[in-house]
């Protein structure tokens, strides 16, 4: 091989190697002095720079435990969303349009996730609390849950941030400490790179402009009823008059509703006890819901409570209706109808779902179906009689084995 052609291999070589290392360099996270390996937020911190969301200091620190301020959240959560521009004006005091985060504040303004103060302020350097957070993500990624909202022993209904916080729990974006969610911490630089990391993983809700998904309605009738209720304790714990509270209410359920429906029952709110206006389910969603759109801002959900204990307790049949205001759902109608003799008509598998969900907490369980038998009971309303099936099946737990008979028309147990 002649000495020109080595030349020209060796340099083609040389160049490729250098771009290789240079794609490598600028693909690699930066790593910062302050955020070892070993640190519990160093994987989130880590793709959130490499994506470019966030950032260190001239020192090469990343500074995880300072808390991180309004301005910041702004900035990263526009980032990563990718907002539309808003357009130029003036809403809050301290946010000039020469200020340097004016344009992510007003993104984020724009689309509805945050809002300044009654002083017409933003705040643009004050720290953000762990439920501000919450607020924050679960209006920017419109998170959706499934189930009755719960699950902190520091955060309950009264409180404004129980829904955000629930919604966050129940999408894994934040997991609390030992059971407690501290919604009044200031959430640090490093919490948050976790937080917005995991909920960028879940992913940004889309908007349904047309027919309702399973997953919407669910979070209607558990995000709706937990949001009136919230309006209602509060509102109670206070000693406001039901006139007071009116236009809280009005974000979630129709004027109808609230003034025939909400109105008579808030003398009667207890926040000291299980009392509830809205049903407490516990395996009913899951086996025994059917919806409907008879037009694009109409919603009729139809479900059953089993028979339980509780104020609101079955078996009842559970209607809701749902109406679409300003584009947002809200609820408009709510009834409850006794069995009577039209029963449930529960089915083998659906009462078998019922013991699995159930017995769910005890591990392993064996749960088999033996035989299945008919009987007649009256109705209290009518003082009609009607035939109604009995499920027997055997449940096997680390407690022994025992015999459970369960009735189609109310899901009540017999043993």
């Amino acid at each position: 091989m002649s000495k020109l052609l080595q030349t020209v291999l060796w340099t083609a070589l040389l160049f490729i190697l250098s771009i290789t290392f240079i794609h490598t360099g600028q693909a690699s996270a930066k790593e910062f002095t302050d955020v070892p390996k070993k640190h519990p937020n160093y994987t989130a911190i880590q793709e959130m720079e490499k994506k470019g969301f966030i950032s260190g200091y001239p020192d090469g620190k990343f500074r995880p435990n300072e808390p991180i301020s309004r301005k910041h959240v702004a900035t990263l959560l526009d980032q990563a969303l990718k907002l539309p521009k808003a357009s130029k004006k003036l809403i809050y005091k301290d946010v000039q349009l020469s200020h340097p985060y004016y344009q992510p504040i007003m993104n984020l303004t724009q689309a509805g996730i945050v809002s300044g103060g009654l002083n017409q302020k933003f705040n643009p350097n004050a720290p953000v609390t762990r439920i501000q957070m919450a607020k924050i993500l679960d209006l920017a990624f419109r998170f959706r849950f499934d189930e009755r909202p719960g699950g902190f022993h520091d955060l309950y209904q009264d409180h404004w941030g129980f829904v955000h916080a629930h919604a966050l729990l129940v999408n894994g974006v934040a997991k609390g400490d030992q059971g407690n969610f501290y919604p009044n911490r200031p959430v640090t630089r490093a919490h948050y790179a976790e937080f917005l990391s995991r909920a960028l993983k879940v992913g940004v809700t889309p908007v349904e402009t047309g027919t309702v998904s399973k997953e919407q309605v669910l979070d209607l009738i558990h995000r709706k009823s937990a949001e009136v209720e919230g309006v209602m304790i509060r509102g109670m714990i206070a000693k406001k008059k039901f006139s007071e509270i009116r236009a809280e209410l009005l974000p979630y359920a129709t004027a109808r509703f609230t003034d025939v429906q909400m109105k008579p029952d808030y003398p009667y709110v207890c926040f000291e006890c299980d009392n509830s206006f809205f049903p407490f389910y516990v395996s009913e969603l899951s086996f025994r819901l059917n919806y409907s759109q008879p037009s694009k801002d109409t919603l009729n959900i139809h479900t059953i409570l089993l028979d339980s204990d509780g104020p609101v307790s079955g078996g009842l049949f559970v209607d809701y209706m749902f109406k679409k205001e300003s584009g947002k759902w809200k609820i408009h109608d709510l009834k409850y109808t006794p069995i009577g003799k039209r029963n449930f008509e529960l089915t083998k598998d659906e009462v078998e779902q019922i013991l699995r969900y159930d017995y769910s907490y005890q591990k392993p369980v064996n749960i088999q179906f033996i035989s299945q038998s008919e009987a007649r009971d009256r109705d209290g309303k009518s003082g009609e009689t009607y035939t109604y099936k009995k499920y027997r099946f055997t449940v096997q737990t680390n407690d022994g084995r025992h015999t459970v008979d369960v009735r189609s028309d109310s899901g009540y147990y017999e043993y």
